[in-house]
């Protein structure tokens, strides 16, 4: 208590007066203090004493601080030197997983007054593991630093930043082990996601050849009482790898081999499997679903991995507003456009109140950025007339934008979407039969692990069934 009263303006102020409801209402107060603290330094932001108190207030306290510092310039360049530490970034991510808005509500910030963290993240990366060469530090650098932080900005969108950091972290993860392949996994994703295949094949190449030793590995210590959190870790890099398979071949419009993988790495996920891993392997089979016309079967991986969200998350949450968007392009797929539109703008809703007006500016916003050029492309109701606008779109972007930007990056992809879309019945899918309009994400029941494994016979069931 000692650190939190050491830095908390409004505390004599309250604690002086006899009132309970004060007093008991830590929550309010505690908000006050930050908002106080972060004003009071915006006075005066070369106050040394100020930076020196924030490097000593508590990590949960100060990710609070410096996310309530967006929205003053005057404390633009303290914030990103303090943010830049890559260290206490990889330390925000491992203890605040499950929720990462400060963070994100900071890199939008700072992108939005022209101050790349991501960029400066790379830098300071670099510079530390040459620090650590240079002193033979290295063996006892942690991988993982890097692994989370790229992780990270693959799943925020700083895909060009992701791909730099987890190249420097593959060089010094152990060789040929689960360790680089942890890092392979998310290299994979990131490469495949900025629309850099050829990069992402060589990955896969190399990912495909070391499964099997990570294979053999979990079967030597399957049947070890000791190895037992060894063996599910193994299991789940094993499920995640698959993943990583599975999100390659549908942006390579493979949806069969998509749709393999993702099947693949669901049956290896157990109910002590991370609950992210789940989200994002049903979310994945779900696309590749919709991709091949099973509109029943992406339904069914959705409501899962909604209630999942729901669960584990919150419908606030991010992820949840992702998962929207999933939804939301599954029913433009099944041609019920007036149903898309409305649970799109519930995800909008929520990266709203997550994000704030930041969120306007769509070279910023979190989420499918171009989910609007993909409704408008639908609703020509002709495929060529579609592809001519999309091509259109991504010709503006070039002209406007640098060519790594996060927003080009994405409008390359758009091309990929629109193959989901059928343009009309097709023979032999199942969209005349399904009433995808059924699906009322408000309704669907929040999930747990648990709840989603028990009912796995039912998702299994219907890869047997094929």
């Amino acid at each position: 208590m000692n650190h939190v009263a050491k830095f908390w303006p409004l505390s004599d102020v309250h604690l002086g007066r006899n009132n309970s409801g004060l007093v008991f209402n830590s929550k309010k107060l505690y908000r006050l203090a930050i908002e106080a603290t972060t004003r009071n330094f915006s006075n005066n932001p070369r106050c040394t004493a100020y930076r020196e108190a924030i490097d000593e207030l508590p990590l949960g306290i100060r990710f609070n601080v410096l996310s309530e510092m967006c929205d003053y310039p005057s404390l633009v360049d303290v914030q990103l030197k303090i943010l830049s530490d890559p260290m206490l970034i990889s330390d925000f991510i491992k203890n605040f997983s499950s929720d990462l808005t400060p963070l994100v509500q900071c890199l939008q910030w700072l992108e939005s007054v022209k101050k790349s963290l991501p960029i400066q993240l790379f830098r300071q990366y670099k510079k530390l593991i040459d620090e650590n060469i240079r002193t033979g530090g290295l063996s006892s650098f942690d991988y993982r630093c890097g692994l989370r932080i790229g992780t990270f900005l693959t799943e925020t969108g700083w895909l060009v930043e992701a791909i730099g950091i987890l190249q420097l972290t593959q060089q010094h993860a152990q060789f040929g082990t689960a360790e680089e392949l942890s890092v392979l996994r998310q290299l994979m994703r990131a490469q495949t996601l900025a629309g850099k295949l050829i990069n992402a094949n060589k990955t896969y190449d190399r990912m495909k050849r070391m499964l099997g030793k990570v294979v053999q590995q979990r079967l030597m210590f399957q049947n070890l009482p000791e190895k037992e959190r060894e063996v599910q870790r193994l299991q789940d890099l094993q499920a995640g790898v698959c993943h990583a398979f599975s999100l390659y071949h549908f942006e390579d419009l493979n949806l069969v081999d998509s749709y393999e993988y993702g099947m693949q790495s669901l049956s290896m996920i157990s109910a002590r499997s991370p609950s992210r891993l789940l989200v994002d392997v049903l979310r994945q089979i779900a696309r590749a679903c919709t991709g091949s016309q099973r509109y029943e079967k992406a339904a069914c991986m959705l409501k899962f991995a909604i209630g999942l969200v729901a669960h584990e998350y919150g419908r606030g949450s991010g992820l949840y507003a992702e998962t929207l968007e999933d939804l939301a392009i599954l029913l433009l797929a099944c041609n019920q456009v007036s149903e898309s539109v409305d649970v799109y703008a519930d995800a909008q809703h929520i990266y709203m109140q997550l994000y704030g007006a930041r969120n306007l500016l769509h070279s910023l916003a979190q989420g499918n950025l171009a989910y609007g050029l993909y409704l408008q492309a639908y609703v020509t109701g002709r495929r060529d007339r579609a592809l001519h606008h999309v091509m259109k779109a991504v010709e503006n972007y070039k002209r406007i934008l640098p060519p790594d930007h996060r927003m080009l990056t994405q409008a390359r992809r758009l091309s990929v979407t629109m193959d989901l879309f059928t343009f009309g019945s097709v023979a032999g899918s199942d969209l005349d039969g399904f009433n995808v309009v059924s699906i009322n994400h408000k309704e669907i029941e929040a999930l747990s692990v648990r709840d989603v494994w028990a009912h796995f016979h039912e998702i299994n069931k219907s890869y047997n069934d094929e």
